[in-house]
């Protein structure tokens, strides 16, 4: 946090991932403060940080006012990942259920004894482990974490959480956009009715599509952004819903 005059001005937050990247979240400056450089020398502060750890590569999303900010500190693009926002309903959950009707595999509440195994289909997805961070969010809102898997293994898991305004889905990632739709159904089925959202990476052309076509309207757009090498990329068409901003 920063302080300006003895008030809070700014915030941010740092997540390391192992030693293939860390994250940078919830760059926040008050109004009353911008404009005054303090936001650059919190994420300086940050990248020094996470750096002196050994991470080879920091990574944010950006809105459009923080990007501003961060070019000139050499973050380079790497996609862009939208928001979609939607008020869940009854109907809404049949079209979503009609459309996950061919999927073959099992979907069901995602337990503690499965994280291990979700860990390691997660890492190859995110690109890097983050069992930790899948524990917390899971032991958050246990109710709203399912996994789903057919003769192959695992093909995909969700978790959600009860935000201020929303439902907030993620992460989200399968194999195949019907074990997407499918644990979607089932989140849909829990949640009821209400505002519900997701941040989805631009590559997953497929799950832009399942979005479109479900109803979900783009309530803002992110880009993705990395520091350094960006050697572990993960496989973002596979990815429906990342952790938030705030975690990547």
């Amino acid at each position: 946090m920063a302080e300006f005059d003895g008030q809070a001005a700014a915030t941010m937050t740092t997540i390391r991932y192992g030693d293939r990247f860390g994250w940078i979240g919830m760059v926040l400056v008050h109004p009353e403060f911008r404009g005054r450089g303090i936001a650059t020398q919190l994420l300086q502060l940050g990248i020094r940080h996470l750096r002196d750890q050994g991470v080879r590569c920091v990574k944010l999303d950006a809105t459009a006012m923080g990007k501003k900010v961060y070019v000139p500190l050499g973050f380079a693009e790497e996609y862009d990942v939208r928001r979609y926002e939607l008020e869940a309903s009854p109907s809404m959950r049949e079209s979503i259920g009609e459309d996950a009707a061919g999927y073959r595999g099992e979907v069901r509440t995602l337990t503690e004894a499965d994280l291990e195994e979700i860990a390691v289909y997660d890492a190859a997805i995110f690109g890097a482990d983050r069992r930790a961070v899948l524990e917390r969010l899971r032991a958050r809102e246990p109710k709203y974490a399912f996994v789903t898997r057919d003769d192959r293994g695992i093909t995909g898991y969700l978790m959600a959480h009860q935000g201020y305004e929303a439902v907030q889905i993620g992460p989200w990632a399968a194999s195949d956009d019907r074990a997407a739709e499918s644990l979607l159904a089932v989140l849909l089925a829990e949640v009821g009715t209400g505002r519900i959202y997701f941040d989805l990476p631009c590559p997953n052309v497929q799950g832009i599509q399942m979005a479109e076509k479900a109803g979900f309207r783009i309530q803002r757009t992110f880009c993705r952004m990395y520091l350094g090498v960006n050697a572990n990329p993960g496989t973002p068409h596979l990815v429906y819903g990342t952790s938030g901003a705030e975690k990547g």
